[in-house]
């Protein structure tokens, strides 16, 4: 086993039966480019992707929006595939921001907030 001296002990991470250190950067567009992602919308959007990881038991690192896309840094169990976090993320932020912000369907026709493609 080749051990990575630049990683110290404390960032590890346990579970069950794994040892890890994950970190997920995933970029997401909004549908259209629309520039949405302004005050207020951004607060929430933020609040809801903080509640969703804490939900989900994934650790949110860092986040940055834009007016049509955002950042998002996370660490989560090895168990929890990249392609299964940005389901979750996107669509459940998706739906609570229509709920709470339902002037936002008059921009983004369909129920699509988010592009279907990302970046991770």
């Amino acid at each position: 086993m080749v051990y990575n001296r630049g990683m110290r002990k404390a960032e590890w991470k346990t579970s069950g039966n794994a040892v890890y250190n994950t970190g997920y950067h995933f970029v997401w567009s909004v549908k259209y480019r629309r520039q949405v992602l302004r005050a207020p919308i951004d607060q929430t959007v933020k609040e809801i992707l903080a509640e969703i990881c804490q939900e989900k038991g994934v650790q949110l690192l860092g986040m940055e929006d834009m007016p049509d896309h955002i950042h998002i840094f996370v660490s989560a169990r090895p168990r929890i595939s990249p392609a299964e976090m940005a389901r979750f993320l996107r669509g459940s932020s998706a739906r609570y921001l229509f709920q709470r912000h339902p002037e936002l369907k008059r921009w983004l026709w369909g129920g699509h907030l988010w592009n279907p493609s990302d970046y991770v």
